[in-house]
């Protein structure tokens, strides 16, 4: 049973099922997230039979989930963001009816693949794994627990952003032959990453060097924050003080983190094979 304030309004609900194509897409989006849509039954009126379209359907699946839940409301974001996607790449689609999303979905606090949106950084980042990695699979796991629960709860993100920036870190050491050592714990382990890459090289300019500097430290400072904040280690009492837009901000910083590293890694891939 619902309860609590609905975090998502019957216009977002509306735009997101203005940008349905065709059912073979709305059901394979929803079956990512773990959402079935519901099978509405014809209609009579005066004599004439009316079958639910696509759009009607997916209107009422979307209507009848819990909205005042976040970790839901996420999972809508992530359909609404994958549906806009379909609909921007398809013939004789209507810009205004992505602008109209984007509008309901601000005015209810969220914002689609914008700037600054932590949610098209994850998906971005899958993008580089898949492109500098031969296997990228350890880094695609983290960052989709990352997509389907932000939001839900900052101290899963911030547990999230910290194993994304171990896994990327394991990945680049045994990509570059460096050993990581026995059992290194974070502290070890970033820095050592970035020295694999040449990130610290004198040759960079000096400001370059600073900003290196200002990195390694973003990316141990969510881990400090994974320690006193984040899941996973069965702390007594709930964590105060931290809130959704901290466990953002942690995803942003290990998004940032691990797209300079991944970045670094395939300029000396590429040129290992020249």
């Amino acid at each position: 049973m619902m309860s609590g304030t609905r975090l998502l309004s019957d216009a977002s609900i509306g735009a997101i099922a203005d940008l349905t194509r065709s059912a073979p897409d709305v059901e394979r989006v929803l079956t990512g997230e773990g959402i079935t849509l519901e099978a509405l039954p014809p209609v009579r009126d005066r004599g004439a039979v009316i079958v639910p379209n696509v759009r009607q359907r997916l209107a009422r699946t979307l209507k009848a989930l819990d909205l005042t839940d976040r970790a839901t409301v996420s999972s809508v974001l992530a359909v609404a963001a994958r549906l806009a996607e379909i609909y921007e790449n398809a013939p004789n689609a209507s810009p205004g009816r992505v602008v109209r999303l984007r509008d309901c979905l601000a005015a209810d606090g969220y914002h689609l693949t914008q700037a600054g949106d932590p949610l098209a950084a994850v998906r971005a980042l899958a993008d580089a794994a898949d492109r500098e990695l031969a296997d990228a699979s350890a880094i695609r796991a983290e960052l989709l627990r990352l997509e389907r629960n932000l939001g839900a709860d900052p101290s899963q993100d911030i547990g999230a952003a910290k194993r994304l920036i171990e896994s990327t870190a394991k990945i680049v050491l045994a990509r570059t032959g460096v050993s990581a050592g026995k059992n290194p714990n974070m502290n070890v382990l970033i820095p050592k990453a970035m020295e694999s890459i040449a990130a610290f090289s004198e040759t960079k300019p000096r400001h370059v060097q600073a900003m290196m500097e200002s990195l390694r430290e973003l990316a141990l400072s969510v881990n400090r924050l994974r320690n006193t904040a984040g899941d996973g280690h069965g702390g007594v009492t709930a964590v105060t003080g931290v809130d959704d837009r901290d466990g953002r901000l942690a995803v942003r910083a290990a998004i940032a983190w691990c797209a300079y590293l991944l970045d670094a890694l395939g300029d000396l891939q590429g040129q290992s094979t020249d």
